[in-house]
Formats: structure tokens, C-alpha cells, sequence
């Protein structure tokens, strides 16, 4: 018997898979090597349970230090991760964190201690937290950190670049590394522009928003993956599969301006798309069927996607 199976139109926007976890608060094996989570005892962090689980970062522990002031180690705490793993960038130029505290102002992220035997560097990024007491995820690009190599072993975290001026809750979780968006295991920056068509499945991250570099004089570094996977679509790629991509500040108009009855697939079976199809196709109370391209069918083949009373469907 065959079923039909009703898709939202709303899309998730992140995933977990297309990232190097460099230290998680439920991850036993890290958190129970001191008593301070894994971390130096910098600003003295302690493992808790997660104050709020209902928003973003559902993960039931993670880390909690209190700023006290403006000295070193009193906004500071550092993750010595080269303790338990030694990560090869590969080329990855980004890292993300959740964050939470009560004020908002730039977090700057330090990535040092090369564990390949080359001399010592100490290279800074800052992005801003702007949620007042939520959790949130922040992205720090190093694209334009020269001296950083491929083989980082420590993170340090300013909570807050600014004054300090009253003792501050901060609550830190999930340190990754955002790898970059791959199409058959080729990363998007060594595609030819115009070379993607049919249907194609991206893994890795594809992120959106801008940061600091903080070695010296601050200046602003934008990065836009959204842009350069437009770049690299032909106008006749019908489907992009993103089920296994982790998305930041995601948009999609000009992708789907560019390939008309594209079909966009996201996390959980979610499904965008469907573009230059006329109005009274995607009216609830008609109860004929579609394709993706706005065609009339008769009767749906297994597996396929189509449109009826203004909802997309999967028949089964």
C-alpha cells in the first residue's frame, strides 16, 4: 500500500555532522580529566548542568566561569584540546562556540600552540554576542590569520573584550570546527563557477556573517558561502541536497532566481523550492497534482515529489 507523505516548507537551520567537535559538555571522556571540565584552571570553569536547553544548545551540561574584572585570567579560560585530540585543519579556517551571558559585546577567540613542532603563534578573531542572556553561536573566521597553520592545540576565550565591570555568569559549550563545503568530497573553492549541475549534494558547513581580526588593528572579515555556492551552480541543477550541511544565516532567492524549479532538501526532510509556478497551483483547495516544474500529472510514481493543495508531497 502506498502512502503520501506530507513535507513542511519551513526549513531547519543547522546540523551537527558537518563539524570537528573540539570539546562538548556531554562528552564524558573530555569533561572528566580534571575538575574543571578538561579546561586550565584559568578563571576557574566548572562543569554544570545547561540553564537552558529549550533554545539552541539543547545539550544537558556544559561549561560555567564568572568574569570578576579586566586582569588577565579574569575574563579568560582556555581549552587545552591538544590533551585529547590533535586536529588537522585541512585547510578549515573557521571555528564556532555557543556562548551565554548577560551582556552583549565582541568574544575574542585565540587559537595557539601548533602541535606540529613549528614555533608558537597566538592568532585572534572576535565576533559579537548580541543575545543578552541566551545562547548563542558565534563563528570566527581566521581566513585572514597568516601565521595560523593547520595544527592549532589551544583555544582561548575572552568573554568579553570590553570592561567587566560587575562579576558575569558565562556559560560556554560545543567548540568546533566548521569544515568547508565539499561537493563529492571537492571543496567549493576549487570548483569551477558554472560547473554544478543535476543534483547536487554539499557537505560541510556553509555559513554567513562577518567577525573581526583582532591581531593588531581590528578589521572586518565577511564570509559568504551562500554567494560562492551560487557561483559554482549551473542554471540547470534541479535538486541541492544540504541534508548534511551545517547552515548559518542561510538565503536562498538568488539560488533559486538562478535555477528556476530548483528543489532545495534540508535537515529532517524539510524541502524549499519550487519557483515560476503559477499562483493557483499552490492554492489549498485545489486538489490537483503537480510536478516540480509545474506540470500537470496524472498519477504520482513512487518517490516522487509533487504539489497538492498547496503542499509539497512525497509519494509512498
Amino acid at each position: 500500500m502506498k502512502k503520501t507523505i506530507f513535507l513542511a516548507l519551513a526549513f531547519a537551520a543547522t546540523v551537527c555532522n558537518a563539524q570537528t567537535v573540539l570539546w562538548d559538555g556531554e562528552d564524558e571522556s573530555i569533561t572528566s580529566r580534571n575538575e574543571f571540565g578538561g579546561w586550565w584552571d584559568r578563571g576557574n570553569p566548572s562543569l554544570v548542568d545547561n540553564p537552558e536547553t529549550d533554545g539552541i544548545n539543547p545539550s544537558a551540561k556544559c561549561l560555567k566561569f564568572t568574569m570578576t574584572g579586566n586582569d588577565f585570567g579574569q575574563k579568560h579560560l582556555a581549552c587545552p584540546f591538544r590533551d585529547w585530540m590533535t586536529p588537522n585543519l585541512d585547510g578549515a579556517r573557521r571555528v564556532s562556540l555557543m556562548i551565554r551571558k548577560a551582556q552583549n559585546d565582541n568574544v575574542m577567540v585565540e587559537l595557539s600552540d601548533p602541535t606540529n613542532g613549528v614555533d608558537n603563534y597566538w592568532e585572534k578573531t572576535a565576533a559579537w554576542y548580541g543575545s543578552e542572556g541566551k545562547w548563542q553561536k558565534i563563528v570566527l573566521d581566521f581566513s585572514t590569520n597568516a601565521n595560523l597553520n593547520d595544527f592549532p592545540g589551544v583555544m582561548a576565550i575572552t568573554a568579553q573584550t570590553g570592561d567587566v565591570t560587575e562579576p558575569q555568569d558565562v556559560w560556554v559549550d560545543n567548540l568546533v570546527i566548521e569544515e568547508p563545503a565539499k561537493v563529492d568530497g571537492v571543496k567549493l573553492t576549487d570548483l569551477a563557477d558554472g560547473s554544478l549541475s543535476g543534483e547536487v549534494k554539499v557537505t560541510g558547513s556553509l555559513l554567513h556573517g562577518d567577525c573581526q581580526n583582532t591581531n593588531g588593528d581590528w578589521f572586518r572579515v565577511a564570509f559568504d558561502d551562500f554567494a560562492l555556492l551560487l557561483a559554482k551552480l549551473s542554471a540547470d541543477v534541479s535538486v541541492l541536497d544540504l541534508r548534511e550541511v551545517t547552515l548559518m544565516n542561510p538565503y536562498w532567492d538568488q539560488i533559486q532566481e538562478k535555477c528556476p524549479g530548483i528543489v532545495i532538501r534540508l535537515k529532517d526532510g524539510d524541502i524549499m523550492g519550487i519557483v515560476n509556478i503559477a499562483s493557483e497551483m499552490l492554492q489549498p483547495g485545489n486538489a490537483l497534482s503537480y510536478d516540480l516544474f509545474g506540470r500537470r500529472i496524472q498519477r504520482p510514481t513512487v518517490g516522487q515529489l509533487f504539489i497538492r493543495n498547496g503542499k509539497k508531497m512525497i509519494e509512498r
